[in-house]
């Protein structure tokens, strides 16, 4: 190697170690928070009566400009911080285990932005624990940061504005909220269960570049007019309900259902229903057809994007219960859907 080669050479390694810093410190200075997807439920804190109105400062600096900036204490580490996405009820809240009490009456939150209605902050405990509680004025996807400036720095949009691919997935089943009696408690517990694993599986692959929102991810009564609204909000290409069924005769596999009413040109919902059916079929559950019905399915009788439903069918036996108990079939279910709803969305591009 000749000295020209060996200062090209040399230049090449200077300036992608200078590139690799630049990297490293600014991942050091801005750190992702963990937020918690929360669509009909909410984190497990413990709340006091305590509550009073966040200050809200609307004289920013111009990086600050259409973002909501909290300052946070010396104490606080990203290790203190949780997020919590309400988006079914257009609410962000921001959890923080502080240890400087009465922090947020003196300090505020810098803010130009018009879509935040109300901006509270409830008390947890008399350490300085918070709830920090901001009402929008409708559904936005966000993305967040901890700064090297010891403030969160919260940007929000719509959804479409930034994801090509949005799938509104349906968990069948609920509580009463006037009764507080469980349809089918077996049945909807099938139903949540697959629908958490579906999330779990979405969320570990790497290449998934579809966003999945969710009408409730726990126990929690969700009305149609809400779901719809999810929908609507969302702008959703695709919606996938899932439900369960103990049934007496004995079948056992998954079949879905769909309105063929509508003519949809990228993807039909009978296409949707057989290509999930399918993806079920590779893993490993029987699957028993699917049927063109809808007339007393709200979701399905309004929906304008592909939709179905999938009735996962247990029997009503022994060997049902413990197939409604059983993790891995669970399992398999999600990894259908999941695959299901990624071949779906091949098909429509």
């Amino acid at each position: 190697m000749n000295n020209a080669e060996m200062k090209k050479m040399f230049i090449k390694a200077s300036v992608f170690t200078v590139c690799s810093i630049a990297v490293m410190l600014h991942r050091s200075a801005t750190k992702h928070i963990l937020i918690t997807d929360a669509a009909g439920t909410s984190v497990d804190r413990e709340f006091s009566s305590e509550s009073y109105n966040l200050l809200v400062d609307r004289n920013v600096s111009g990086d600050q400009s259409g973002k909501l900036t909290i300052p946070l204490s010396k104490s606080v580490s990203s290790d203190d911080i949780v997020m919590e996405d309400r988006y079914v009820d257009h609410e962000l809240r921001i959890y923080i285990d502080s240890r400087e009490e009465g922090y947020y009456l003196d300090n505020a939150v810098l803010s130009d932005l018009d879509i935040i209605d109300e901006a509270v902050c409830i008390t947890e405990n008399d350490t300085g624990s918070v709830c920090l509680d901001f009402k929008l004025n409708g559904l936005y996807a966000n993305e967040s940061s901890l700064t090297e400036s010891s403030t969160i720095e919260v940007r929000f949009f719509k959804p479409h504005e930034e994801f090509d691919q949005i799938v509104v997935v349906d968990p069948i089943g609920y509580v009463d909220p006037d009764t507080d009696i469980s349809d089918e408690a077996s049945d909807k517990d099938l139903a949540l269960d697959t629908a958490l694993l579906l999330r779990t599986q979405a969320e570990k692959d790497e290449n998934n570049n579809i966003k999945f929102y969710y009408t409730r991810l726990s126990d929690a009564y969700v009305d149609d007019a809400r779901k719809l609204q999810l929908i609507e909000d969302v702008q959703a290409d695709m919606v996938v309900r899932i439900g369960a069924n103990s049934d007496q005769t004995g079948a056992d596999g998954i079949i879905a259902y769909y309105n063929d009413e509508y003519y949809l040109r990228r993807l039909s919902n009978a296409s949707l229903a057989g290509t999930l059916v399918n993806s079920c079929t590779s893993s490993g559950i029987n699957v028993l057809g699917t049927k063109p019905e809808y007339e007393d399915d709200a979701i399905l009788t309004t929906s304008e994007v592909p939709s179905a439903k999938l009735i996962i069918q247990v029997p009503g036996d022994e060997s049902g219960q413990k197939k409604l108990q059983d993790k891995s079939y669970k399992t398999k279910l999600a990894s259908g859907i999941y695959q299901g709803i990624s071949d779906a969305f091949e098909e429509m591009r």
